[in-house]
This record gives structure tokens, sequence and C-alpha cells, in this order.
């Protein structure tokens, strides 16, 4: 059996959306990484699921990595996205990087019957914020700065996201024959 979500960036303009299906079997852990390779994050900073987002007392993630003392994690690594998934169109937060909080929406869509062995990107839009932009802020203001003729920051955003001369940063491209390449390195 597979499971299908809706995964968006809470608050992205324009929005950034991944529709993915993972083994029903998987760790919400295993969720985490396969998000991650869907959107195209490193995986370098700490991630939290919840029903609402930070506020709540009880989330799923690495126990003892709790920023607050009253909340409760659970270890994500043990616990499974049936667990916490049971009906279509249910909702649930992930929050990825805690300094510049990368809010998700997941939208539990539907079970499907087929086998999967790895998880896979049905569709999707849009560029994934870089790492360390600083928030969605922080990313509206490098877009803004890269669609500029000039600006003294430019050539150093440039250099920081890889561009080679003439290419551009285009933010509502979403490979997802790329990101099926992520995906399959990731479930290795």
């Amino acid at each position: 059996m597979i499971y299908q979500f809706l995964i968006t960036l809470k608050e992205s303009d324009p929005l950034v959306w991944r529709r993915i299906a993972v083994p029903a079997d998987y760790t919400l852990y295993k969720l985490h990484m396969a998000i991650q390779g869907a959107f195209g994050w490193e995986n370098s900073h700490l991630f939290q699921f919840s029903q609402t987002g930070f506020m709540d007392k009880i989330c799923y993630g690495y126990p003892g990595d709790d920023i607050d003392p009253e909340v409760t994690t659970i270890d994500a690594r043990k616990t499974k996205v049936s667990r916490i998934f049971k009906k279509e169109g249910q909702t649930y937060c992930y929050i990825y990087d805690f300094g510049d909080e990368w809010d998700h929406q997941i939208i539990f869509e539907k079970t499907l019957a087929e086998d999967l062995n790895a998880p896979y990107c049905i569709d999707g839009k849009g560029a994934c914020p870089p790492e360390d932009v600083g928030g969605l802020s922080g990313y509206y203001q490098m877009v803004k700065i890269l669609n500029k003729k000039s600006h003294p920051e430019k050539a150093e955003y440039i250099q920081w996201l890889g561009l080679v001369d003439g290419e551009k940063w285009d933010a509502e491209l979403c490979s997802i024959r790329e990101t099926n390449k992520r995906l399959l390195l990731l479930a290795k």
C-alpha cells in the first residue's frame, strides 16, 4: 500500500508544493527524508512533525532536540506514518530548520493499493528556497536581488547558488525528473 501526500511550503508565493507517494510502512523519519528529497533540502537542520506547528506540546522528531522543555518529542524513527495519518484529508505540520522555520502543510490525500519500495514525486511546482537563505523573507529578498539588472549582492548570490554565466534563478521551476533522482538516491 502507498500513502499519497500533498505538501506545501506555507506562505510561499509563488506556492511551492510537491505531491509525493511513500510506502505505507514508512516511519515519520523516512517521510522527513522523502520531503527533504522532494523539496531539495539538504537535511542539515532539525525538524519536527506536529498537528498545528511550533506551539504544540507533543511533536515527532529526535528526542533530546527539544527547543522547549514543555514539549514532548516522540521519536520519528519509531513512529509509522500509518499511526498519524488515518483518514483522507487529514492535515499535519512539518517544520524544517528551526532558525529559518520552513513551515510545511502535509495533506494526506489517499492510499493506493500499489506496492512501492521507494518514495516518488508525482507532481510539484515552484523552486525550493536554498538552505540558510533566511526564511521566506530572505528568500524573497534574494529573488528580488537576482531579478535586478545590477545589485551589490547579486554576484554573491549567483556564486552561492552555483549559477553559471547567464543562468537565472527560476522561482517557478520544479523538475519532477530531478526530484525523483534525489528521492531514489535517498532511498538507497
